[in-house]
């Protein structure tokens, strides 16, 4: 959705973000919209190079977006309260996969939190062609 708004394309860009399902690689950690999310807002307010000093809005944007997380989308930034699963038990790995209604439910957060990031750089640019 980043990729789009900002008219580019890098299968790197998503193929470095595959590891966060699960929760950070299965561990039922923080929820990979919410890590998706802190790398989308980065691509905008985070530096390049180690010497580039990183916009000062990164912070409060990504507090901004953890908050509303919690707030209009989920309670939990944590997977495994999200989904009710150990992503480390084969069994019920496969029971969540075969289940549309968990899956969706994932898949409906990861929408909303891509949307609500969306619309986050986009107010963010409107600020700065003003």
């Amino acid at each position: 959705m980043v990729q789009d708004l900002k008219g580019e394309s890098d299968d790197r860009a998503i193929r470095m973000m595959g590891g966060f399902g699960g929760g950070i690689g299965g561990m039922g950690s923080v929820c990979g919209a919410i890590v998706g999310a802190v790398a989308a807002l980065g691509v905008d307010h985070g530096k390049g190079t180690l010497e580039e000093k990183e916009n000062a809005r990164l912070f409060p944007l990504t507090a901004e977006m953890y908050r509303r997380f919690a707030a209009e989308i989920e309670v939990s930034p944590l997977c495994r309260d999200i989904t009710g699963i150990d992503f480390t038990k084969p069994e019920q790995v496969k029971a969540y996969r075969s289940s549309p209604e968990k899956m969706g439910r994932c898949v409906g957060l990861v929408g909303k939190t891509a949307a609500m990031v969306y619309e986050m750089i986009r107010r963010e640019e409107r600020k700065t062609s003003s």
